[in-house]
């Protein structure tokens, strides 16, 4: 038996949003220095972008097929997205063809990205609520930007919403694919007299969408889009894959699924 570990993220053009694939890669590999360790970028799109630019970056099915040449006969695929989108149910029919022994791997396993089931979306929303030591949340509103998705996975920000401003009445969950939603949350702390919003991203890693879509110089971007409305916004330009309290959760998850490739 020769295990591996291929580590499923997003991906993006951006180079500051790498710092959180790299952080995980760093924590994979003190862990477990004896494994094959690779990478891959689950978007068709930010591959495409990539390969115009003059890199090309394998497909999660082109690398476990590298994986497959090296001699790997066992492998777990962690995924480094926050919910089960698109992307993630791409690669389970990756994993299903393993399984049917469709593929040479003689087996694989999947690790769960963030928020999988509700034991989740409680204790991740407990740390979100957690991270921001500067922010009173007597005084100051936090608003999470997440991506959004049109996928059945979509029910997982849904449920972090309500559970999150559940916990806090000053915190708020939109999503980048939603433009409206910003405008709603800036109207809501208005009305309730805060005076600071803190925006923090709860996406894997700092791109375009936190750089830009939240934090940009543009008049709709969400940074400005709040500052209109005379609240002072406070963006944390890093995406949760950065801070360690989330790393630990996706380690975790890997841990599980090394367990379950061993069983």
């Amino acid at each position: 038996m020769k295990k591996a570990i291929l580590l499923a993220a997003h991906g993006s053009n951006n180079r500051a949003a790498n710092t959180a694939l790299g952080n995980i890669l760093r924590l994979t590999q003190a862990e477990y220095p004896d494994l094959l360790i690779r990478t891959a970028f689950t978007s068709n799109h930010i591959r495409k972008m990539m390969n115009k630019q003059g890199q090309y970056l394998p497909s999660v099915g082109e690398t476990l097929k590298s994986m497959h040449e090296e001699g790997i006969t066992h492998v777990v695929i962690q995924s480094l997205h926050v919910i089960p989108g698109i992307e993630f149910h791409h690669i389970t029919r990756i994993l299903n063809k393993i399984k049917k022994g469709e593929t040479p791997f003689q087996k694989a396993v999947f690790g769960q990205p963030l928020l999988s089931d509700d034991k989740d979306v409680e204790e991740v929303s407990e740390l979100i609520l957690s991270l921001l030591q500067d922010r009173d949340p007597e005084k100051d509103a936090l608003i999470l930007v997440a991506h959004g998705s049109k996928h059945s996975g979509n029910i997982f920000y849904h449920k972090f919403k309500l559970v999150l401003e559940g916990k806090d009445k000053h915190a708020f969950l939109g999503a980048v694919s939603s433009p409206t939603d910003i405008v709603e949350i800036s109207g809501k702390i208005k009305k309730a007299g805060l005076k600071r919003a803190f925006l923090l991203p709860l996406l894997f890693g700092a791109g375009n969408h936190v750089q830009k879509d939240m934090a940009g110089e543009a008049d709709d971007s969400w940074k400005n889009i709040v500052s209109s409305s005379g609240i002072e916004p406070v963006p944390e330009i890093k995406g949760i894959g950065e801070f360690g309290i989330f790393a630990d959760r996706w380690m975790e998850n890997l841990r599980v699924a090394i367990k379950e490739l061993d069983d």
